[in-house]
């Protein structure tokens, strides 16, 4: 009898996967309910600090929610909380509006007079059922629109990184992989991770698996760090413009989005320069690390084929444009997003936050698509200022979210017609073999290392 093969190596740890997808989840849920919590799902008005109805005096500005406007009255409905009001005999009491000693009936039509005004007329904040029913279409049309962009420029900088390795492939058919990945990335999250396709096809297509996955691998960190790039800039530019021209002490939340990202910039810009630079690389002694340690032969040949991008620096600084310009679509999509939804804050903070709230929702440990932590995230930055409710923040959030996700089903297209399916098990395996016969051509190509 043959002897069964062995166990691949992505079925030995059920219970650690089990335990990852309660986390994820767990934080999913904590997110979302902490969210939810802060959310307003119907209209309010707010009485004055003062008012007097019904003998009751109202000590301070109360939040109510609001049934409807009748010829400048506004009904208000007194029943989901309680009050605080002040009685005739100046005893104040915290109650159900509807129970004694406060006895209001369950709604109560009250003039504008007794409301708190904006622009000469009673404020209204909408809740989040009425800003979806009066959300402007068209501002969201273009946000959908240009949010297909950045996957003609990804394609383009990824044949780039691809032709550095001498992996020709046609733009069409990288363009075809970048809209599979998120296709997979999106609907089937998992083992097989967008990235891990990509890989494998395009290990299939060329032959060559290493080669193939360390285009996928760096053209992804370029990403992530176009990424940071946008936000750092966007809140150093709003940071200088606010103190400038308003004369306002420097915004602590921008601030802190600056400190944050300047310091992974600067991080990554350090590791970048001791790993590429042969002078630093022998002084450190990393080569003689990665030859001597035990290390997988896969990490060996990709630190081979690594080091062809020594000598095309350009490619780098053309491909990290790119990507800049790429991953500044999102947050101007987010931008018009929120001018549908009544918000009216300065493109400058839409740059600067909405890359940190991706990147944050981009950690591994975390739900797919972020959920419940860019929703925290995007609550956090936007509402902190006091210009926009969280009603505002979660649609915003669910903007940036779902507009991209519409994009990502166009690589269902492929998928349908069989052209590509889910890799196995047995092909993600292959990819930590390595294929030392297909690195050599890289390692002719790459500059000699010092002796």
């Amino acid at each position: 009898m043959a002897d069964l093969p062995p166990t691949p190596q992505h079925h030995r740890h059920p219970v650690r996967r089990v335990v990852l997808s309660v986390i994820k989840w767990c934080i999913a849920i904590v997110g979302l309910w902490y969210v939810t919590s802060h959310i307003h799902w119907h209209d309010r008005v707010t009485i004055k600090a003062g008012a007097v109805v019904r003998n009751v005096t109202f000590p301070k500005a109360t939040p109510i929610r609001l049934v409807a406007v009748h010829h400048h009255v506004y009904v208000l409905d007194f029943r989901p909380r309680p009050i605080t009001v002040r009685l005739p005999t100046g005893k104040t009491v915290h109650a159900w509006a509807a129970q004694s000693p406060i006895d209001f009936p369950p709604t109560l039509g009250l003039p504008g007079s007794y409301l708190v005004q904006s622009h000469g007329a009673p404020e209204i904040r909408l809740g989040f059922i009425s800003l979806m029913a009066h959300s402007k279409p068209l501002p969201l049309i273009l946000a959908f629109a240009i949010l297909g962009i950045p996957f003609l420029i990804t394609a383009w900088r990824w044949q780039r990184l691809l032709h550095v390795c001498e992996l020709n492939l046609p733009y069409r058919r990288c363009l075809t992989l970048t809209f599979l990945g998120q296709f997979y990335s999106t609907f089937l999250p998992g083992t097989t991770s967008g990235d891990i396709v990509k890989i494998v096809y395009t290990g299939k297509l060329t032959g060559q698996k290493t080669k193939s996955a360390i285009t996928v691998i760096l053209d992804r960190v370029i990403g992530l760090v176009g990424l940071i790039i946008v936000g750092f800039t966007a809140a150093v530019v709003e940071l200088l413009l606010n103190t400038r021209t308003a004369g306002h002490p420097a915004d602590p939340v921008l601030l802190h989005v600056v400190l944050l990202t300047g310091g992974m910039l600067v991080i990554t810009a350090v590791g970048a320069g001791v790993y590429f630079s042969r002078r630093v690389r022998k002084a450190v002694g990393l080569d003689y690390l990665i030859e001597k340690l035990p290390l997988p032969e896969f990490l060996k040949h990709a630190d081979r084929t690594l080091a062809a991008y020594r000598g095309h620096l350009g490619v780098i600084a053309m491909a990290l444009v790119a990507s800049v310009v790429s991953q500044a679509v999102l947050p101007i999509a987010g931008f018009l997003a929120g001018q549908a939804f009544g918000m009216h804050d300065p493109l400058g903070y839409y740059m600067a936050y909405i890359p940190l709230a991706v990147l944050a929702a981009s950690i591994p440990i975390l739900p797919p698509q972020g959920i419940g932590v860019m929703d925290w995230i995007i609550l956090h930055f936007f509402v902190t200022r006091g210009t926009n409710t969280a009603s505002q923040a979660f649609a915003l959030t669910q903007a940036i979210r779902f507009l991209p996700i519409i994009w990502n089903l166009v690589g269902a297209w492929w998928v349908i017609r069989g052209d590509y399916s889910r890799p196995h098990v047995e092909d993600l395996d292959e990819l930590t073999q390595g294929d030392p016969g297909a690195d050599a051509p890289t390692r002719a190509a790459a500059p000699a290392r010092p002796v």
